[in-house]
């Protein structure tokens, strides 16, 4: 038997492995990130708390305290989980043999459809996050990518799965729909308009799992 390669963390070793291709526009990625809810009351009022919280803290969060001050506050916001339906993961690991690789990560944050005992069985989007900076050895951008391979290859529904990466206060929106992989601008949390369209472009997976 063929011993699998293993790749690094690394955009261009992905691209060449796997003949990703970089489009500059997606219609995936458009619908996606053109949501625009309006919150509630009290929706407002927490995103309100956590952009003060973000403009005055959020360079100083370290990695546990970004995913509870921050991360989880706005999947809250967000109302994406749908009971027996859609339900988010953290610090998963995900592995799977693809055209000879060996591909493995562990998930920052997933959000999948749950199986009866609650264990992810279909994951849609991933986000990587609680990273200081790119260009480092667990550049979060491959490994959300590596992340978004797998269930690629898992899911075999032939639909676009959904991605992104935050650094520090800024996150970036992927989709990767066959081989051909788009990114959003940069949305950067620390601007309340951007905040809230972050908030929206969450939210809005509930709808597009729904109806896959």
């Amino acid at each position: 038997m063929e011993e699998l390669k293993k790749l690094d963390y690394d955009l261009d070793q992905l691209a060449d492995a796997f003949d990703i291709q970089r489009v500059k526009e997606c219609d995936s990625l458009s619908e996606w990130i053109a949501a625009d809810y309006e919150l509630s009351g009290t929706e407002t009022e927490i995103i309100n708390d956590l952009h003060q919280e973000t403009v005055e803290s959020g360079d100083y969060w370290n990695e546990e305290e970004l995913k509870i001050e921050f991360v989880g506050i706005v999947f809250l916001a967000a109302k994406i989980k749908v009971k027996d339906k859609i339900k988010v993961y953290y610090q998963r690991a995900l592995s799977a043999d693809i055209n000879g690789y060996r591909l493995v990560v562990i998930a920052d944050c997933f959000v999948a459809t749950p199986k009866k005992f609650s264990s992810p069985q279909s994951p849609y989007f991933f986000l990587q996050e609680f990273k200081k900076g790119k260009g480092e050895k667990n550049d979060p951008e491959a490994q959300m990518l590596t992340a978004m391979l797998i269930a690629q290859h898992k899911n075999q529904d032939n639909k676009p799965m959904y991605g992104g990466y935050l650094v520090g206060r800024s996150w970036v929106f992927t989709t990767l729909s066959g081989s051909d992989y788009c990114t959003s601008r940069i949305f950067d949390a620390s601007q309340k308009a951007d905040l809230l369209h972050i908030v929206s472009i969450l939210r809005h997976l509930k709808s597009i799992i729904l109806n896959r």
